[in-house]
């Protein structure tokens, strides 16, 4: 009887230049039959590890378009790890432990990044998890390291509690422990943004449907909900993580993984808050905010509201004010400013015009 081919990997863009260099340096990796990718954005790796016989795990730890994402490899018995450096140097830590529980005693695990990511310093964590480490490329201003798995890692943190920080914060003037995983915005602690924002929260009428839009760690969700008793708040984020925090903190409301508005649960809300990253890797990126200032109006009630903290040199009240009924700051310091917008059937109407 002939086994089903396993199915291709989705293929989301082009393959950035890290990424392409471990691509041409395949020959010299040994990925065996099972190959763990671990935060490779493109789909080029995996489809490529395909194409040449293996049977790619992938672990995603960010939700995309179409595909979900999961705060630990669902995968075991890996023949190898092929990890993506990311921006956080903890949460690399814990991605490189990840890896190596699920990775054959020997198998390769392979870090590849860009040089402006801090690639080459980040040989110092691969060692944590592998041994007789290389340096198999070096172009396009990117680097790619490999080593062996560890026969014995001390201290090999095999499971994401294992990861969990507990920090005490004061949310709504009540001192709490809250937890975070390495990567989670702000670690746990209350961000002055996020600050600004809660102290000016949009009036919620008894029964208020919320949504706190990029979540993390549920601050923003957590605080409504307590000031709100009577609130029904939601909260998603793209990072599995983060929502594996927020689960902790927010129990009761409900929480999703995914990517962007398309995720959230109801088709409309009386408020959307948000205090959107504005990062991708080491690039500063208005697109998410862009993003959900178009996407929004759709999302709201009539007079509904949606409130976003950024940096005060952002000069984005302009396209707030394209896309809604009315817009305003509503609280501005030398960091962060508060912008409040209302939709409503003239925004609706404005946006169908402009199509």
């Amino acid at each position: 009887m002939m086994m089903p081919m396993p199915p291709r990997p989705i293929v989301r863009g082009p393959a950035d230049a890290p990424t392409s260099v471990v691509l041409q340096a395949l020959d010299a990796l040994d990925a065996g039959a099972r190959p763990l990718v671990v935060d490779e954005s493109s789909g080029q790796l995996a489809a490529a590890l395909q194409a040449r016989g293996s049977e790619p795990q992938v672990w995603r730890r960010f939700a995309a378009p179409g595909e979900t994402a999961a705060p630990w490899p669902q995968a075991t018995d890996c023949t190898a790890a092929f990890v993506r450096l990311g921006k956080d140097r903890r949460a690399l830590a814990m991605a490189l432990h990840a890896a190596a529980s699920v990775v054959g005693l020997g198998g390769a695990i392979v870090l590849f990044g860009a040089n402006a990511e801090g690639v080459k310093s980040a040989g110092k964590a691969l060692e944590d998890v592998a041994e007789d480490i290389v340096t198999v490329d070096t172009r396009r201003h990117s680097r790619v390291l490999a080593g062996r798995r560890r026969h014995d890692i001390p201290g090999l943190r095999a499971s994401l509690e294992a990861w969990r920080e507990v920090r005490e914060i004061t949310l709504n003037g009540r001192a709490r422990p809250w937890v975070s995983y390495p990567g989670v915005f702000a670690a746990g602690q209350l961000d002055p943004g996020t600050g600004l924002l809660l102290d000016h929260l949009p009036p919620l009428g008894s029964g208020a449907a919320l949504l706190d839009m990029a979540c993390g760690s549920g601050l923003i969700g957590g605080a409504v909900r307590e000031r709100f008793a009577a609130a029904e708040v939601d909260l998603v984020d793209s990072d599995a993580v983060a929502i594996a925090a927020a689960g902790k903190n927010v129990p009761g409301a409900t929480i999703i993984c995914g990517d962007g508005l398309t995720a959230a649960p109801r088709a409309r809300y009386d408020a959307i808050l948000c205090n959107p990253p504005i990062h991708d890797g080491v690039e500063e990126s208005l697109a998410f905010l862009q993003r959900l200032i178009a996407d929004a109006p759709a999302r709201l009630k009539t007079d509904g509201v949606l409130q976003v903290v950024i940096q005060s040199r952002i000069r984005a009240l302009p396209w707030f004010e394209a896309a809604f009924k009315e817009a305003a700051i509503i609280a501005q310091d030398r960091r962060y400013q508060v912008i409040r917008a209302i939709a409503g059937s003239i925004a609706r109407a404005n946006r169908r015009g402009a199509r």
